[in-house]
């Protein structure tokens, strides 16, 4: 997310160092915290996906392509974030491969009508943890929790809210929807056993970045294209995309079910020098 980590929301990496997608930890092999990875164009097609249906709720005149068949941009968007604002809280699940090989995978529970996460990160054994409760990100030094400050003149601390940022849903998805400048509707699908609506979307690169207060990233491709599938509801069931051999990919469930997220106690709060 990120799609954007998965996700993204994973989510993933709007063509560069962060986002939007499915969450943030798409294809870093960092030591430290999750980062994204960019390289070249994107496909289109998720093999997780089980096709049952060619067919397309879109008008008939429309011609399809390898996006599917033309779907309005906003009504696209707007299923989106009226799902999500009925239904704020979520598990997701985002995992992150390079060239078919898993990297990173991280997994968690967010609100994100208050922009609070629990998140658990494994970068190739390495499992880091992070919270995010009243805009303050805490991470996870077993037995204590540091909190990670703005203006901080630790460099780890540093290095580490300017990544863990990548891990909110809700930002990431903020920052997709600002991008999303054409949909395409592919049909009917399967995910995990649950009837759903595959979706494509193109996203300006250029304005997700600046909806997450980034520069334009001269490395990264104009746009790229994510596969988003929404359940009956409209809520994300899964997103996925995949660029220069890294495949980031979103999975959700239990969209609205009570989520328990607490900042440390002070106890538990490590002092930071």
């Amino acid at each position: 997310m990120t799609l954007a980590a998965s996700a993204v929301l994973a989510l993933a990496a709007c063509g560069g160092d962060g986002g939007p997608g499915p969450t943030a930890g798409t294809g870093s092999t960092s030591t430290q915290a999750p980062t994204t990875t960019s390289s070249s164009a994107p496909s289109t097609t998720s093999k997780t996906a089980k096709k049952t249906s060619s067919s397309s709720s879109s008008a008939s005149s429309s011609k399809p392509t390898d996006t599917g068949t033309p779907f309005d941009a906003k009504e696209f968007t707007g299923k989106l974030t009226r799902a999500v604002d009925n239904n704020p809280t979520v598990a997701i699940d985002v995992t992150a491969t390079l060239n078919g090989k898993q990297g990173v995978k991280a997994t968690g529970v967010q609100d994100l009508a208050n922009d609070a996460l629990d998140m658990q990160v494994d970068m190739g054994g390495q499992k880091l943890g992070y919270r995010l409760v009243d805009g303050q990100y805490y991470l996870a030094q077993p037995p204590k929790w540091v909190p990670v400050t703005q203006g901080s003149t630790n460099p780890l601390i540093k290095e580490t809210l300017e990544q863990v940022q990548l891990l909110s849903m809700r930002k990431q998805l903020d920052a997709f929807v600002a991008g999303v400048e054409t949909a395409g509707d592919k049909g009917p699908e399967e995910i995990d056993g649950v009837p759903t609506r595959h979706y494509t979307a193109t996203v300006d690169t250029a304005k997700a970045r600046k909806q997450l207060g980034m520069s334009k990233d001269p490395g990264a491709p104009d746009s790229l294209i994510y596969d988003v599938w929404l359940d009956k509801d409209d809520l994300i069931r899964q997103m996925t995309f995949t660029q220069g051999g890294v495949t980031a990919t979103l999975t959700t469930k239990n969209w609205g079910d009570p989520v328990s997220i607490v900042k440390p106690k002070d106890s538990e709060l490590a002092k930071v020098q």
